[in-house]
């Protein structure tokens, strides 16, 4: 008798043990606390001439806010304003960006989730803005607010992600003009991990501050980033009133924004790399700036967009040596000026999930965990330079996260 108990334990113990293998474990990652040295290819003398080179740029050549509150803001600030035209003092500048915080936590919908972020904290998060799906049956198409539901799903079942984003794809059956709203509420809906917040538009980012208003209460915004916001400038040397009044919106209620030139390197900036990186430089310092000035002591992220371009075909292209010197640059101008920072992560420009694309994918990830970079995002799902969202690339990218993290940790 007792042969046969042995027995049927020993078989419901090697059952459990095949279970446990085979079940899948959606528990979300820590904050990612890296423990690998940054990857630095400046020395000392080199950032302070990258950094003396962007505030020369900001001083004699200036940049432009197509914003009448912005431009009425910098005046108020002690900037010298010609038309549309903004010329910084560097004292100005470094007096604005050290009032913004180097470290800070993200309050997500279930308190668990919450991630300690910036110093050696990094966090994963999905791509974006995809205007079109690469389906389960590989087909390329329009996507739909219910395929934005299910990437929301993935990205709340994949450990190392730790956020859903916002509008991983576009869902085209949704008006534009309500559209920023269902893509809230579905990053609301299906996770309770922290996510992004449309900025759209002035308008549209109060919205989504209105909603975050009702989900976390306005005390806790007062007290904790809760989401946070994405603003493009226009390389070079340009913020418009659209990036603008978003911007405002978010950073009245202490919510950061990535700071993020949109910089195709050798199109909108110089060919080289060094000048590339002084240029984007100059270019987030004076936004950075700027939500000082709508609020001290705001959160702030300085960011970018990474791409290169064809000499030949101007076409933008991933995976490339100078998008990883440059991601190497951008990390010692951002830990120099003591702000956190985001970069973009497994892009490729492959038009189907191949090697191409995991292979400009892999050199990316290597260079942004090496690095040492805050907000890592477009972690998953990226493809034909962000035209569209491969589901099955998706999950392969949220695994990829997890290896990466493995290294880096």
């Amino acid at each position: 008798m007792n042969e046969v108990l042995i027995k049927a334990s020993r078989a419901g113990g090697r059952g459990a043990r095949r279970a446990l293998r085979s079940a899948p474990d959606f528990q979300m990652l820590p904050s990612l606390k890296r423990g690998i040295p940054e990857c630095e290819v400046m020395d000392p003398s080199r950032v302070e001439q990258i950094d003396n080179a962007s505030m020369s740029i900001l001083e004699e050549v200036g940049v432009i806010f197509r914003d009448e509150i912005a431009l009425a803001d910098w005046k108020r600030a002690g900037a010298k304003v010609v038309g549309d035209r903004v010329y910084l003092d560097r004292g100005l500048v470094r007096e604005l960006i050290s009032t913004i915080p180097s470290q800070w936590t993200y309050r997500a919908r279930n308190p668990e989730k919450s991630l300690p972020f910036g110093g050696k904290h990094s966090i994963f998060v999905p791509m974006t803005g995809a205007p079109f799906i690469r389906d389960l049956d590989d087909v390329r198409r329009w996507p739909t607010i219910a395929d934005l539901n299910t990437f929301h799903k993935l990205s709340h079942m994949s450990p190392a992600l730790h956020s859903t984003a916002h509008h991983i794809v576009e869902p085209m059956d949704m008006k534009v003009s309500h559209r920023h709203l269902h893509i809230t509420y579905s990053s609301m809906k299906y996770s309770d991990k922290t996510f992004m917040g449309m900025t759209t538009s002035g308008k549209n980012a109060e919205d989504v501050m209105a909603m975050c208003e009702i989900l976390f209460g306005k005390d806790v915004m007062e007290e904790t980033p809760v989401t946070t916001g994405n603003c493009n400038g226009n390389s070079p040397l340009v913020w418009d009133e659209t990036m603008l009044s978003a911007m405002r919106a978010f950073v009245k209620r202490n919510q950061p924004v990535l700071c993020s030139p949109f910089v195709l390197g050798g199109a909108n900036t110089p060919a080289s790399v060094a000048p590339a990186v002084a240029q984007l430089n100059a270019e987030a310092l004076s936004a950075l700036a700027y939500t000082q000035v709508i609020r001290k002591g705001a959160p702030a992220i300085y960011g970018h967009y990474l791409s290169t371009v064809s000499m030949k075909s101007g076409a933008p292209m991933a995976g490339t040596p100078e998008i990883s010197l440059m991601n190497f640059m951008i990390g010692q101008m951002a830990r120099y000026y003591n702000v956190p920072w985001r970069t973009s992560n497994l892009l490729g420009g492959a038009k189907t999930f191949d090697a191409q694309a995991g292979y400009e994918s892999a050199m990316t990830m290597n260079a942004v965990l090496h690095a040492g970079a805050n907000y890592i995002w477009h972690s998953a799902g990226w493809n034909e330079a962000g035209m569209h969202c491969s589901i099955a690339k998706f999950v392969v990218d949220a695994e990829m996260c997890q290896m990466g993290y493995r290294m880096a940790e």
